[in-house]
């Protein structure tokens, strides 16, 4: 009954693939195969953290203390990605979020660790009314659902806090200090934690997340996102 209900909105609210704008079913969360096949792995980022490699130097955790004990991103900010990720940010399309799971699963499998709970990066009260949703929150619940690792809340962002995505590469660094804080301290003391978060710029954001983790007993943490950018690609994400 429910497929037969899905199959008559498809003809009557077709989807639209966010990329190139054809019509496909539902099922297909937003991309269409011909698009999703673009969607090209990286291959090219530094072997912790999956920063950009510059003169043989990692541009992220080359020369500072870098807290996972693994980053992985999935792709690059543009063409495919970037549009999957805007559409999911800032244009209200949720489900557009699960292509990412099979990918983040296949990351698991090359961490080849025992992860005792999977988190998000946290959202703060102000931005979760106005986007209706937080999309790490909702990737990193679905992983766990899929993999039956236990999803928990165990990051919290403060009140006041001024947006990452104004702010210039000093500036994140700067802003991002005690901009979080660790709740259900028991849930993680001494267990092996997977962060998931949409974007990896500076890392900054990621560092700091596993910097209050480790502090308040967490045991290791690793970290998965989405896409990897810099600066200059961002533009409002």
């Amino acid at each position: 009954m429910k497929n037969f209900f899905l199959s008559i909105l498809d003809v009557i609210f077709p989807c639209e693939c966010v990329y190139c704008g054809d019509l496909i079913l539902s099922s297909h969360y937003h991309l269409c195969q011909k698009c999703h096949t673009l969607l090209k792995e990286l291959n090219d980022g530094c072997p912790v953290c999956s920063g950009i490699i510059i003169d043989g130097i990692c541009s992220i955790c080359g020369d500072r203390k870098f807290y996972p004990a693994l980053n992985r991103a999935l792709f690059s900010y543009e063409n495919v990605s970037k549009a999957a990720i805007h559409s999911l940010k800032f244009g209200g399309i949720k489900h557009i979020y699960k292509i990412f799971i099979p990918y983040i699963q296949k990351q698991i499998e090359y961490i080849n660790e025992n992860i005792d709970i999977i988190t998000s990066v946290p959202m703060n009260r102000k931005k979760m009314i106005k986007r209706g949703y937080n999309q790490s929150k909702l990737i990193a619940k679905e992983v766990g659902r899929q993999t039956g690792i236990e999803f928990c809340e165990i990051l919290q962002e403060n009140s006041g806090a001024k947006q990452q995505r104004n702010l210039n590469y000093d500036e994140r660094f700067i802003n991002v200090i005690d901009r979080y804080k660790t709740i259900n301290n028991i849930k993680f003391k001494n267990k092996v934690v997977l962060i998931i978060d949409d974007v990896f710029t500076t890392g900054a954001t990621i560092n700091e997340c596993s910097r209050k983790l480790i502090l308040s007993g967490a045991a290791k943490i690793f970290s998965i996102t989405l896409v990897r950018s810099d600066l200059k690609k961002l533009e409002n994400i």
